[in-house]
């Protein structure tokens, strides 16, 4: 019984983080539209995320993290953060839709991390979703070659 609410808690958490991620790049191009400082809301977004989760790991008494857990938090956050104001910055030059894939399909980079630190096994469907990446972003890449491009 307790492993099934485990599992069902972390389904809900899985959603409620994907629903958060996706948001955030609505919001940037909301804000942008409404001429915000890309600074100031990253800084409103990180606080408010780091308040929410003391908030939860205070509740869920989850606090007791390793030490080297603690310490990696921090440079990546900060490179976290530095990432989102690099997204909200180019959404000024771009559309949201080329910046959100390009994002999305930077999961590449910590899945080929671990293939190569942790030895991680490479299966079909790891192979497959690391090949449709890289095809995606050749996608990209065409597309904005060619809206370079002058039409006769």
């Amino acid at each position: 019984m307790q492993a099934e609410v485990l599992v069902h808690s972390g389904n809900v958490y899985m959603v409620l983080a994907v629903l958060s991620f996706s948001s955030i790049g609505a919001v940037a191009k909301l804000a942008d539209l409404k001429n915000s400082r890309p600074s100031t809301i990253n800084l409103l977004l990180y606080l408010s995320s780091f308040l929410v989760l003391v908030v939860v790991a205070l509740v869920s008494h989850s606090a007791a993290s390793p030490q080297i857990v603690k310490l990696l938090a921090l440079p990546f956050g900060v490179c976290s953060a530095l990432a989102i104001l690099a997204l909200q910055t180019a959404l000024r030059y771009g559309n949201i839709s080329t910046s959100w894939l390009a994002i999305n399909l930077s999961a590449g980079i910590p899945t080929v991390g671990s293939i190569l630190l942790y030895h991680e096994r490479l299966n079909l469907r790891k192979s497959c979703a690391l090949l449709l990446i890289v095809v995606a972003l050749a996608l990209l890449w065409k597309d904005k070659k060619m809206e370079g491009t002058p039409s006769r």
